[in-house]
């Protein structure tokens, strides 16, 4: 195929797009409703995941010092605290500072009291130790109990295992519903693309009569099923961000209640217009070749139908 041909065959996509466009704004309308599902969808786990995340963050281990251990001591099992692996963070709380956040959560006449029965400070040394990866927490709980110098530890090994289950749960239904509405977007898609094809029918007969090969034929076809998922790609972003900025609007009160925060849309924006645009061309044109190859066959037959 020549450059001319090429550039003839782009225009004619780009004609058909406006000469039919009833047909190409229904195609665009079925495509962007099936994506802001699937964008909707995806922002409501991607908040479950953060939320879970956040969660997870506040399941730390607390492993407590004896009492007998020295400064360099305490330095020695930092490095080897961060040295095991899956270990996110390691922060040191002295006892001092665990004592007063202790007096400070009492009331003024406790406090008051336990300070004046004796100077000494009840609490040991410790880290506060955050797991990477929950799923390898009982491992990371073992390692540190390993470690020399340590009195005990302290760690919610049940909710830990909760947090992974609820993960895998939310991963897997995340990953069924989307395809669900993945496969309906397809089958719904295929079927409105079918229609247009069908409609112009007649004019594929008189290519095919003339001597036009199938791929002359196809080729604006394919041109317009990229320019109708492009258009409903980025009108289907544009329609799910504003869905979920007027969601965060409405909610705002109750997450602020809960001391929760809503992820940011723009984080996802440019990922998910690549993957719009992307599923919009690949259902657009893959619709569009599929549909076309029974009226291909039939060379010219519809002519005489008509």
């Amino acid at each position: 195929m020549t450059g001319s041909s090429l550039r003839y065959l782009t225009k004619e996509g780009f004609r058909n797009v406006w000469t039919n466009r009833m047909m190409s704004l229904a195609s665009i309308c079925v495509l962007m409703s099936c994506l802001v599902l699937i964008g909707s969808a995806a922002m409501v786990f991607l908040n479950i995941d953060s939320l879970l995340a956040r969660i997870e963050e506040e399941n730390v281990v607390m492993v407590y010092v004896q009492d007998e251990t020295t400064d360099s001591q305490l330095e020695e099992m930092k490095n080897q605290i961060n040295s095991l692996g899956n270990i996110k963070e390691v922060e040191f709380v002295s006892k001092e500072k665990a004592w007063q956040e202790q007096l400070d959560t009492m009331g003024e006449a406790e406090a008051e009291f336990f300070t004046d029965v004796s100077s000494d400070i009840p609490l040991p040394d410790a880290y506060k130790v955050t797991v990477d990866n929950l799923d390898y927490f009982d491992k990371t709980v073992d390692e540190l109990n390993g470690l020399d110098h340590v009195d005990i530890i302290r760690e919610n090994r049940d909710l830990a295992q909760r947090l992974v289950a609820i993960r895998q749960g939310i991963s897997i239904i995340s990953i069924v519903v989307v395809a669900v509405l993945l496969l309906i977007s397809l089958f719904i898609i295929s079927n409105t693309i079918r229609l247009t094809v069908y409609s112009r029918r007649l004019e594929i007969s008189i290519m095919k009569s003339v001597g036009a090969t199938n791929n002359f034929v196809r080729f604006p076809f394919v041109i317009e099923g990229m320019i109708l998922g492009i258009f409903s790609g980025a009108l289907g972003l544009g329609l799910v961000w504003g869905l979920y900025e007027l969601a965060i609007k409405q909610f705002a009160d109750l997450l602020a209640s809960l001391n929760l925060k809503a992820i940011s849309f723009t984080d996802y924006a440019l990922v998910m217009l690549g993957l719009f645009i992307l599923i919009g061309v690949v259902c657009g044109v893959g619709g569009s070749l599929v549909t076309m190859r029974k009226y291909l066959n039939k060379e010219g037959s519809e002519i005489s139908d008509v």
